[in-house]
This record gives C-alpha cells, sequence and structure tokens, in this order.
C-alpha cells in the first residue's frame, strides 16, 4: 500500500466538529438542526476532507516542481506532502496544526516542502508575496464573503494555466463563487466532482483587469436573472457612460 493509498483509507481527523470560530458557541445560534447543532457545539474530533477521488485528483496533478496553496489544512496538506510541492496551508487552528504534524511524525511523512501560516486566511493573503502558483485549494473559511475574499486574494497569484479547486460549491457562499466563475471567460471547468468540488482552469493571466459590464455573470440573462427595471438602469447607465446625458 503506498503512503497515499493509506491516507484515504485512514482518513485522519485533524478537525474540530465546528472550525470556523475559536469560541465556544450555544446551539440555538446556528441555523442546523437542533441534534447537529448540539454535536457541532459539544466539539470532538472529526474528518472535513474533500472526497477521495478529489484528494487522487490532487495527487495526480501536483509534483516537487509545483507551488500551490490551500486555505484550511487536513488530509489535503498530507497529500501535497507526499508529493512534495512547495505547499502552503493557510489556517488559524493551531490545534489542526499540531494534529497534522503528529499524524506526520508517526507516519513517517515528512513536512520539509510544507510551510504553515497560522492565522486567518483574510489577514495574511493580502500581504503575502506568493505568484506564479500552479494550483489552489480553496477549503478555508465558509461563511459568506470568506470563500469570495479568499478567492479575490489568491485568483491573480495563480498562473495562467494554473488550477483553483474550490470544495463545498453545494453551500450558497460558495455556489456563488462557483457560478461566478462557471460564466467567466477566464475560468475553464475542468473536473465537477458531484457537484459539491469543482476544478477550473485559469485562462488568462489576470482575472481582475476587467469592469462590471464585462462579466457574463453580471450581465448575462443566461447567467443570472437580472429584474427587468435593474436590467433598464444597468443598460441607462453603459448609455450615459458611451454617450453621454
Amino acid at each position: 500500500m503506498t503512503t497515499i493509498e493509506k491516507l484515504l483509507a485512514d482518513r485522519p481527523t485533524f478537525h474540530r466538529s465546528e472550525t470556523e470560530i475559536d469560541r465556544a458557541f450555544e446551539p440555538n445560534e446556528s441555523r442546523l438542526a437542533s441534534r447537529i447543532a448540539e454535536q457541532f457545539a459539544a466539539g470532538g474530533a472529526t474528518c472535513y476532507a474533500v472526497a477521495p477521488e478529489v484528494l487522487q485528483f490532487l495527487a495526480d496533478s501536483v509534483s516537487a516542481s509545483s507551488k500551490t496553496l490551500e486555505t484550511g489544512a487536513g488530509l489535503s496538506t498530507l497529500i501535497f506532502a507526499v508529493r512534495t510541492a512547495q505547499h502552503i496551508a493557510v489556517t488559524p487552528s493551531e490545534s489542526e496544526i499540531i494534529s497534522i504534524r503528529n499524524y506526520a511524525v508517526d507516519n513517517s511523512i515528512s513536512l520539509g516542502s510544507v510551510s504553515f501560516i497560522c492565522e486567518p486566511s483574510e489577514k495574511y493573503l493580502p500581504r503575502c508575496q506568493l505568484a506564479d502558483l500552479d494550483l489552489i485549494l480553496l477549503d478555508g473559511k465558509h461563511a459568506f464573503p470568506w470563500p469570495m475574499v479568499d478567492w479575490f486574494y489568491t485568483a491573480d497569484r495563480l498562473k495562467q494555466g494554473g488550477l483553483m479547486i474550490i470544495d463545498d460549491a453545494q453551500m450558497r457562499s460558495v455556489g456563488v463563487l462557483r457560478d461566478f466563475m462557471a460564466a467567466d471567460p477566464a475560468w475553464n471547468v475542468v473536473r465537477d466532482f458531484a457537484g459539491k468540488t469543482v476544478v477550473f482552469q485559469k485562462t488568462r493571466p489576470c482575472v481582475h483587469d476587467v469592469a462590471w459590464h464585462m462579466q457574463p455573470w453580471n450581465i448575462d440573462t443566461g447567467s443570472i436573472s437580472l429584474r427587468p427595471q435593474v436590467a433598464s438602469r444597468l443598460v441607462r447607465k453603459a448609455k450615459r457612460l458611451l454617450f453621454g446625458d
């Protein structure tokens, strides 16, 4: 059994039940069903790793020459480590990092090519100096608007032809990002794993050098349904910009 096969079989637990906030919370703060909210509030270790087929895709997509980044950390981090990619994992959870390191030591997995950034992604990503990344996995905080914030600060750190993977697209906070990227000419869908994890390839060097009217998701009725009065205002605004009042 290879190391990656063992990882997929073990699915080790590195996460607390609730990973997005540090404070304790009451079940009635959650919009989940009471039974599930109570389990989250009680804590306990669990595994939130992406699906095995996604982990295998990661293993097949990177090598020792790859420069990679993920928001969040877990089993995917160990996949990058086994493939000796030059990898950065951004997570504010020190307990996750300790658990990953302990598992790596116990299973003779070198983390020499992995750098952990133990702070929130919205603090680290705006100031980081990364460029020409080959692959980015967005699987950090899923509360709105964090998926968009993480995307905004990483999209142009990814090189043209690089892969952007977003997980948990079934959630509305991530689904909005998926819908935007699927409609945007700067991205091509490479793989869709049951609507939950979607792999995009970047088709041009920069994705931020656009105006609102250049984005199909903003304009095309096939991408988003605009109320007639909203669409009319947008057309009038465009005409004023072009021809004046």
